[in-house]
């Protein structure tokens, strides 16, 4: 039995650690260094393209970071099957944060395979898991990413929604290259919309930004300075800037700018070497825009045979544009999606607020019923209260009527009493036994506190007590009690003392006895 249980032990602690199984060390360093050293990484993951040994989570993990390598460093690939195989992986395993990673770089390589409306559709998929997701190194990524596809598609407003949010994660990230290239691409967005003043803005932003940059960041930045010193009319300034951009890091749109100011120059052979190069162009404007310049030059020389030649060339280029005319459904599809993830989220807000004011009603039911339910016991015990105060009050009723009846009782037969003891001393007579026992029951009862205060006098002590206090004259008592009425003053005089433990006469007995309730 024991050995059963080891070995389902150590069955468990097999699968787990299985589920748990680490990374290839190669495959684990290149992703942390795929944002800074994407260049590396491509040539780090290389050996591993063909391995049939990686396990499932290697291979995908190896295809995520390979085309996002590919994708940083500027490049693109064709085939889609290695990250389609990440993005299944890392959707069926719910690893959110590579799964919005893996969807972007599946989109990019969609979009590059003119499956346009599939890339964006992806993309925005990758953006709404990416939402959830705080990781402002990868949104900065798709944010730039998102801004460039709507801005092919003169989608502009889109464009700086886009890279604002680019810019916000660029700032959170403290990458200052990032903050550049997020306000650069947000200043030749206004510039393309014609809004100098607000060129002007963001290039003033990243001017204490931009020495620190290279490359094509510091390119486009001089271009940017250049293209509003143009619209100052500073050519001259303009063209130098120009110049030093080409040189950091030529660009279409810096070649084009710069063919504008060879044209304003009057020097036509320096502009057309420029517009020979841009009819090559990736966007369709400036290619489209270069053409035109081309075919003018040469129709005003007379090299009608070329630019006819070129004419054509133009011609399919507006026909490959208008086969690729996709910029509509790719505005609609972005709009729709967006529509229906605020549908959704104001679902889910309806919903949470329903299930919230459920239950506070609930809980307000509940609340109800509690109180009630307190209240009903609080008013059983009322009741029962009410109940046991008038027993009590009918109780006590009852005593004082009793009391009273034998208050009236007893001072009627105390009345007989008296009268027969005030007739035994006239005569002459000892008081009897049983005058004086019916005298001393009478007397206790209407006041319970002298039979406790004559508890500690004698018989003959108790009868003098109790005749002073029905006002028997001392020479009655005498008579009474076989004694004379020195002796009885005497009495009354210790008794002040005995009893009450102060000093004074036999009045002052007799004063204080009869006060006694």
């Amino acid at each position: 039995m024991t050995t059963i249980v080891y070995l389902i032990f150590s069955l468990v602690i097999v699968g787990c650690s299985h589920q748990e199984q680490p990374h290839n060390s190669v495959i684990s360093q290149a992703e942390k260094i795929v944002v800074e050293h994407p260049d590396s990484v491509v040539i780090m993951l290389e050996p591993y393209w063909a391995d049939t040994t990686l396990s499932k989570p290697d291979r995908a993990l190896f295809g995520l970071l390979y085309n996002e390598a590919l994708h940083r460093s500027g490049l693109v690939t064709e085939s889609s099957s290695l990250i389609q195989f990440s993005r299944d992986y890392y959707e069926n395993h719910n690893d959110k944060p590579r799964l919005a990673r893996a969807l972007l770089h599946h989109a990019i390589v969609l979009y590059h395979k003119q499956q346009t409306l599939e890339a964006v559709l992806t993309m925005k998929r990758a953006e709404q898991i990416a939402s959830n997701v705080n990781d402002p190194v990868f949104n900065n990524y798709l944010y730039s990413v998102l801004g460039d596809i709507n801005d092919n598609v003169g989608n502009y407003t889109q464009t700086l929604r886009y890279y604002k949010q680019a810019l916000a994660t660029a700032r959170q990230c403290h990458k200052d290259d990032w903050i550049v290239r997020a306000l650069n691409n947000i200043a030749q967005t206004f510039d393309m919309l014609g809004e100098t003043d607000s060129l002007h803005y963001y290039n003033e932003l990243a001017k204490p930004y931009a020495p620190k940059t290279d490359g094509e960041i510091r390119a486009t930045y001089l271009t940017n300075v250049a293209s509003y010193l143009m619209q100052q009319n500073k050519r001259k300034d303009a063209k130098q800037l120009l110049l030093k951009a080409i040189q950091e890091s030529p660009t279409d749109r810096a070649s084009k700018l710069l063919a504008d100011v060879y044209l304003a120059e009057k020097d036509t052979i320096s502009a057309a070497e420029q517009w020979y190069q841009l009819v090559n162009s990736f966007s369709p404007d400036v290619s489209i825009s270069s053409y035109r310049q081309l075919i003018r030059y040469l129709t005003n020389r007379g090299a009608t045979e070329r630019a006819a030649y070129y004419s054509s060339h133009l011609n399919e280029v507006y026909h490959d544009l208008y086969q690729r005319n996709d910029a509509a459904s790719i505005i609609d599809l972005q709009t729709q999606f967006d529509e229906q993830q605020k549908e959704r989220q104001q679902y889910r807000t309806t919903i949470m607020l329903l299930s919230a004011i459920l239950l506070l009603i609930l809980i307000t039911i509940v609340a109800i019923w509690y109180s009630r339910r307190r209240i009903d016991k609080l008013n059983a015990r009322f009741v029962e209260s009410q109940k046991k105060y008038d027993r009590t009050r009918e109780e006590l009723t009852q005593m004082r009527l009793q009391r009273e009846r034998e208050e009236r009782e007893n001072s009627e037969q105390l009345k007989t009493i008296v009268a027969s003891l005030h007739a035994s001393a006239n005569k002459g007579r000892a008081a009897s036994d049983e005058d004086m026992n019916a005298l001393a029951q009478c007397s206790y009862a209407l006041s319970p506190n002298l039979q406790l205060l004559f508890a500690q006098l004698n018989t003959k002590e108790q009868s003098v007590c109790l005749l002073i206090r029905h006002n028997f004259q001392p020479t009655e008592i005498a008579t009474l009690t076989i004694s004379t009425p020195q002796t009885i003053t005497n009495t009354r005089v210790r008794l002040l003392k005995k009893l009450f433990n102060e000093t004074g006469g036999a009045k002052d007995f007799d004063t204080k006895l009869r006060t006694i309730e």
